[in-house]
């Protein structure tokens, strides 16, 4: 029996030095090569030296990177990307590997699991990473890089960790010029000395819902927020019209990157995206059809206004004509409502006279090599998604060269309980594309 048992061990023993052997490599040196590389990259980083950071990654169309949902594929657009995000050494901030797990799958394949934290003068984001790493010529490079941010620091949900003492988030009353009539309004400005990427948002019609729920979510996120009243609506100056809200939406844009803006609210100019809801979504998609420094465009459950008008026409939408127009008059309040210079007669005349200049389904392709995002709620009965959602979305799909990200929420035309979602949503897109 002993005898046996010192045969079977023996057999063991060759068998797992034969696998030792089988392996071809050294494990362990392999992981502290990997190691030296990652400490290199970090080095790199807290340089300010990206193009060295990169060095380390597959220098070829195959590198796959993944963050914010979004997939980069190839080196030079995950280096663009980078250099997007982070513009200078304050945005690039100290940045620590830690709890590094190596795992090696064979001589020439190895897995990285791991955190990574960066410390900057006002915030200390961080997240966890995996990376596939590939011996190529005697050195190791990442190939795959999957990187994710903590949900502890979702600006949807969380206050900023520290704030900007001499350049603190703040909100600044306001007011600028569209066609010599002054449009008051309000700017949510972000946390720290910028520049920022800033964004126009843009209510609906006649402006009871405002979003400046969303705004401050933006805001928290690292974006400015510009936030104002159409002409004629709620104390701006002017008249009050279709065609004015789109020139005033243009208007808002020229304002934010007018060069006494610029320095004065920390913007980004190159970084300006229109984000409308509703009636705001035909002045997002409208104006940016015209307006191409407007990188980004979003419409939440936004309004085509050459559909709604085909929808006026005919004795059979007599009834629709006349509700729309009482609405338009205020005659369900007990005063003139919050619009001036204007009827409901006047504005379906003027959707009669513009179907195909509103229609912007027929815009689609005026945003090649843009972003747009556009949304919809299942209970909409103001802008039902098989009327409006569905020929937008057939629209600007078939544009080959748009950047178009789409989504259907539950909830009603205001998104009454799925706001979260909604804004979480946009925040995330806006992180991925927008700045």
């Amino acid at each position: 029996m002993q005898k046996l048992l010192m045969t079977t061990l023996g057999i063991s023993a060759l068998a797992l030095a034969g696998c030792t052997a089988h392996k071809g490599y050294n494990e362990a040196a392999i992981k502290t090569d990997i190691t030296q590389m990652l400490h290199a990259q970090d080095a790199a980083w807290n340089n300010g030296d990206i193009d060295g950071f990169m060095a380390h990654y597959l220098a070829s169309k195959q590198l796959r990177f993944a963050s914010g949902g979004k997939v980069n594929r190839g080196w030079q657009a995950t280096l663009e990307g980078y250099k997007k995000r982070y513009p200078d050494k304050a945005a690039m901030g100290t940045l620590d590997f830690q709890n590094l797990e190596v795992k090696v799958l064979s001589a020439d394949y190895a897995q990285v699991f791991g955190r990574w934290e960066l410390t900057r003068e006002h915030d200390k984001p961080g997240g966890l990473f995996t990376l596939l790493l590939n011996k190529q010529d005697g050195e190791w490079v990442i190939i795959s890089d999957h990187t994710s941010s903590d949900d502890s620091i979702e600006p949807v949900i969380t206050d900023p960790s520290s704030i900007d003492e001499k350049f603190p988030p703040s909100a600044v009353e306001l007011d600028f010029e569209s066609s010599r009539s002054a449009l008051n309004g309000h700017f949510y400005l972000a946390n720290g000395a910028g520049p920022h990427p800033t964004v126009i948002l843009l209510n609906g019609f006649p402006g009871y819902e405002k979003n400046l729920d969303i705004a401050q979510a933006i805001r928290r996120s690292g974006f400015n927020v510009l936030f104002f009243h159409y002409r004629g609506a709620w104390g701006s100056e002017g008249d009050f019209s279709l065609a004015n809200v789109v020139q005033d939406t243009l208007a808002a844009s020229a304002f934010v990157r007018s060069e006494d803006s610029v320095a004065k609210y920390r913007i980004d100019p190159k970084h300006i995206t229109f984000i409308g809801h509703s009636m705001g979504g035909f002045a997002a998609l409208a104006a940016g059809a015209q307006d191409t420094n407007v990188g980004c465009i979003a419409g939440l459950s936004p309004a085509d206004y050459g559909i709604r008008a085909g929808l006026f026409v005919g004795k059979e939408a007599e009834q629709a004509r006349a509700s729309f127009s009482a609405y338009v008059d205020g005659e369900h309040l007990l005063g003139r409502g919050p619009l001036k210079g204007t009827s409901g007669k006047r504005l379906l005349k003027e959707l009669e006279n513009n179907t195909q200049a509103f229609a912007v389904t027929k815009k689609a392709g005026k945003f090649v090599g843009r972003s747009v995002y556009l949304s919809a709620a299942k209970d909409d009965t103001v802008l039902p998604l098989s009327i409006y959602h569905e020929a937008l979305i057939t629209a600007f799909a078939a544009q080959p060269n748009v950047n178009l990200t789409h989504k259907i929420f539950e909830g009603d035309h205001s998104y009454s309980w799925t706001r979260l979602a909604l804004t979480r949503d946009v925040v995330k897109w806006l992180g991925a594309n927008c700045r």
